[in-house]
């Protein structure tokens, strides 16, 4: 069900994160003036969804269930979609500055595309359905998705090899017959307190 920016912020008084700003508790994600410019710039990613005019651009048929999802939680399936979420971004930048809902997008497609080839590589579709339960989910419910895609970096002056501490970047510590083993620090870069 595609949701409304006033359902979304409903969504968020419905959850009770801690969240500090200054070191004083936020008692509602939804209603803290500080969070208002992300959850204004997310509110209207759902409330384009479901603007006539702009729905071809801001929703999509997902091709694994055949409903209609929000286009920052659509797995592409050929480039239109790719620039269709692009113009989708863009849209929302123009409006408020940032569009920090499309790196949802980012993630259930890498989940997706990781899915596949796990499960071509092991002759299976169990890793699939894993992620199309999960993809689903969050499409059914139209929720916004807060994604550790970016490294912590540390010293930003030096390559991530030549690091102090090895973990600012996230890294390959050992190969094995099972697989890889890793370590490092991901960091959301903003919008944790009012993510689903």
């Amino acid at each position: 069900m595609l949701m409304s920016g006033q359902q979304y912020r409903e969504s968020l008084r419905r959850y009770t994160p801690k969240v500090y700003i200054d070191g004083r508790r936020v008692e509602s994600v939804a209603d803290e003036p500080a969070l208002q410019p992300g959850i204004n710039a997310i509110a209207l990613t759902y409330d384009y969804a479901l603007r006539e005019e702009l729905a071809a651009l801001m929703t999509a048929v997902q091709h694994t269930s055949g409903r209609t999802v929000n286009r920052l939680l659509h797995i592409d399936t050929g480039s239109d979609d790719l620039l269709n979420k692009l113009e989708a971004v863009r849209l929302v930048c123009q409006e408020t500055g940032c569009a920090q809902r499309y790196l949802g997008h980012d993630a259930l497609n890498a989940l997706y595309q990781v899915a596949a080839r796990i499960d071509q590589a092991n002759g299976s579709t169990e890793c699939m359905a894993r992620v199309l339960n999960y993809v689903h989910r969050v499409q059914d419910e139209d929720l916004t998705l807060g994604v550790a895609m970016t490294d912590a970096k540390g010293d930003r002056s030096l390559r991530p090899h030549r690091q102090a501490n090895k973990n600012s970047y996230v890294h390959v510590v050992e190969r094995n017959a099972r697989g890889i083993v890793i370590s490092g620090t991901k960091a959301i870069v903003t919008g944790a307190p009012y993510m689903h």
